[in-house]
């Protein structure tokens, strides 16, 4: 059978490997426009390492991702391979752990975890100062994290707390982020994590374990994850792992932490520089909650808010990026691929295809009021098929809440100019993001 992928121009010996390295977002886009809608699959010429192709067919990465059969989720970071959780397991263990897990993120427990978003937001927003600056991404990653510690385990987190997560995500992303060297290595010749990441791994380790512990601690513990967990633990037909709380511990809290925080702030950033969508998301909190916290009753009536969310994850999505390796050698669109191929799927670039999107470059909240189809195939922030983010609806809850209660009540404006983007592990901003922050008038 003969290869139908295509491969975009590269150097010699090194192929097309150094331009996606050196810059992955503008690599994955130029590919997306330049051969999507022709060629479904296009292979990079890796001379080592794994061989890896980029997916410009959104309707293959749907089947893709739903295909669980034929494909697998890769073996992420260090910080996943080492841990048993939802995010990284596979097969009889993923299926038991989803089904553990998923009755805490529907129904009546939504509600509460919107509740409990909005009260957050208040408290927060009583350390903030009247006037001054701060740096708004770890502001919004305090903030993420209170929401996941109070809503998934029950328990409040300090500042301290929140801002050690913070800085452990923030060793996490500069360890990832991508080079030329990665690229071309084989795994046998990848340096292993720093002391750095091993210093993060610990403080992670330890905020999870403390919070395991009181649970563990208590007669009668509430009803959240942990505890779903300790119950399902106790089944002799269920098999987890010893380090199972704790595993699922840290990747919720980590996962649910960052990229929500990212999401909010981004969300920022196009609202300083689209001052007209400010206003609206505004006068829309003023005039739906006058002043007050939001509850799960008035989610549906920040209407112009969930586009703003929408279209925030459109332009920069926290997750950038979804890959699957075949399990065993199978063909793919008529090409034949090997067990240990990489397929990438880049959100990024597929939220940015010209042939979808009118003015893909432009955030335009305005063109989720019926003008694109919520169920554009193009369009996956959290994924698709049966792995799709268990958290999703929380996640955007707490983004929609967050902006408009914190416009309400203070204008925020962010003092960069550009955008400069790391995609790592998450699409994280590549400098500090300052934002100038007053108490409305």
């Amino acid at each position: 059978m003969s290869d139908t992928r295509h491969r975009p121009p590269g150097l010699p010996v090194v192929g097309s490997v150094p331009k996606f390295a050196d810059d992955p977002l503008r690599f994955a886009v130029g590919v997306q426009e330049a051969y999507g809608g022709q060629y479904p699959l296009v292979k990079l010429d890796t001379p080592t390492g794994q061989p890896a192709n980029l997916v410009t067919d959104a309707a293959l990465v749907h089947d893709i991702l739903a295909d669980r059969e034929r494909f697998k989720r890769p073996n992420g970071a260090p910080e996943e391979r080492r841990r048993n959780g939802l995010v990284s397991s596979d097969g009889a263990l993923w299926e038991q752990q989803r089904s553990i897990l998923q009755p805490e993120f529907v129904g009546g427990r939504l509600a509460d975890y919107a509740e409990i978003a909005g009260e957050t937001v208040t408290e927060t927003l009583e350390e903030w100062p009247d006037a001054g600056r701060v740096d708004l991404f770890e502001e919004l990653s305090i903030l993420t994290m209170r929401v996941i510690t109070r809503s998934l385990f029950s328990q409040n987190t300090s500042r301290e707390r929140g801002r050690r997560v913070h800085d452990a995500m923030a060793t996490f992303g500069e360890e990832f982020e991508p080079s030329v060297s990665d690229a071309l290595l084989p795994d046998s010749l990848q340096s292993g994590p720093s002391e750095a990441f091993e210093r993060a791994d610990d403080v992670l380790e330890a905020v999870a374990t403390e919070f395991v512990d009181r649970h563990l601690g208590q007669d009668d513990p509430p009803r959240d994850v942990i505890t779903a967990l300790i119950e399902a633990k106790q089944d002799p037909d269920v098999e987890l792992s010893e380090n199972e709380l704790v595993d699922q511990t840290v990747l919720f809290m980590t996962g649910g932490q960052e990229t929500t925080a990212l999401t909010i702030l981004y969300a920022f950033y196009w609202l300083t520089h689209n001052p007209e969508a400010r206003e609206r998301v505004r006068a829309e909190a003023d005039a739906v909650l006058d002043g007050s916290a939001p509850g799960w009753s008035d989610l549906s009536e920040l209407t112009y808010t969930e586009r703003v969310v929408r279209e925030t994850l459109r332009l920069t999505p926290a997750a950038w990026n979804v890959s699957r390796e075949p399990r065993r050698d199978v063909t793919v669109a008529g090409a034949k691929l090997d067990a240990d191929e990489l397929l990438m799927m880049p959100i990024y670039a597929h939220h940015r295809d010209s042939r979808v999107w009118d003015d893909p470059q432009t955030f335009r909240p305005e063109r989720w009021d019926g003008e694109v189809s919520r169920a554009n195939e193009t369009y996956f922030p959290f994924g698709s098929g049966p792995r799709v983010c268990i958290g999703r609806q929380v996640a955007l809850t707490e983004a929609q809440f967050a902006l408009a209660h914190i416009l309400q009540h203070y204008d925020v404006d962010v003092t960069a100019e550009r955008l400069d983007l790391q995609p790592g592990v998450t699409l994280r901003p590549a400098d500090t993001i300052w934002a100038k922050v007053a108490v409305r008038e």
